[in-house]
């Protein structure tokens, strides 16, 4: 599944890391550090919603090169001939 991350900004992480360095204590475990920044990793509906919007569109390409293979099917050893006709002569 699509995935996107969502990371704090740069002056979010200098403040964190300002007000970590004042108060001497151990760091906090990461996923601790990942809630206190807002850096989390989210499912990306947008893109997945937008790949099924167009497997219609592929169907309906897919549907009419087959009907024009199909129809035209049947002219091609007729083209296939007169094409070889003309590089005899």
């Amino acid at each position: 599944m699509p995935h996107r991350v969502t990371q704090p900004t740069k002056e979010q992480v200098r403040a964190y890391m300002f007000a970590r360095e004042t108060a001497r204590r151990p760091p906090p475990p990461p996923e601790e550090i990942r809630r206190q920044l807002g850096w989390r990793l989210q499912r990306d509906d947008d893109r997945l919603l937008f790949q099924f919007y167009l497997i219609p569109t592929t169907y309906t390409q897919m549907a009419t090169r087959l009907t024009l293979e199909w129809m035209l099917a049947v002219m091609r050893p007729a083209l296939v001939a007169a094409h070889t006709r003309e590089n005899l002569l």
